[in-house]
């Protein structure tokens, strides 16, 4: 036999070192991955609620400048001159300016003479952001820091 043959591949060994590290890597990247996940939602779903709250501050303002300083009777009305894009909800991937509380995951509520006007937020804490066990409290409980505060009462 020749003793010069160079010896090709890998052995069973170096395998499952490179298997073994592979593994661990995976373990660390994994669930560092789904928390960035959860809290992206979270902000997203806050700056959404930002963005509707200066909007219904901006109609007001143009509605002032052809009469009465007024709050639309709607959220739907928000969709054609303030948003380019309309606010989708992360998550439930529906729009955040329709009327179903559920799917929104806010409810908006206009006075009488449409002079005031109340956003309040109902989406529940379903991915545990602040991590307390609890996936049936509301967004404004688990990071009331995030939201306006008028939408968390």
């Amino acid at each position: 036999m020749n003793k010069n043959k160079k010896r090709r591949g890998f052995t069973l060994v170096e395998l499952l070192v490179v298997l073994l590290i592979l593994g661990v890597l995976v373990g660390l990247a994994v669930p560092r991955y789904m928390k960035s996940q959860k809290a992206a939602r979270a902000r997203t779903f806050a700056a959404n609620v930002r963005q509707i709250t200066s909007a219904l501050e901006a109609y007001r303002v143009d509605q002032a400048a052809t009469g009465a300083a007024v709050y639309p009777d709607d959220l739907t009305k928000l969709k054609t001159y303030y948003f380019t894009q309309e606010p989708i909800n992360p998550y439930t991937g529906a729009s955040m300016l329709g009327t179903n509380s559920v799917s929104t995951g806010i409810t908006y509520t206009v006075t009488t003479p449409s002079l005031t006007y109340e956003l309040k937020v109902e989406q529940k804490d379903i991915d545990d952001v602040d991590n307390d066990n609890l996936t049936d409290e509301k967004l404004c409980d688990a990071i009331p820091e995030m939201l306006p505060t008028q939408s968390c009462p």
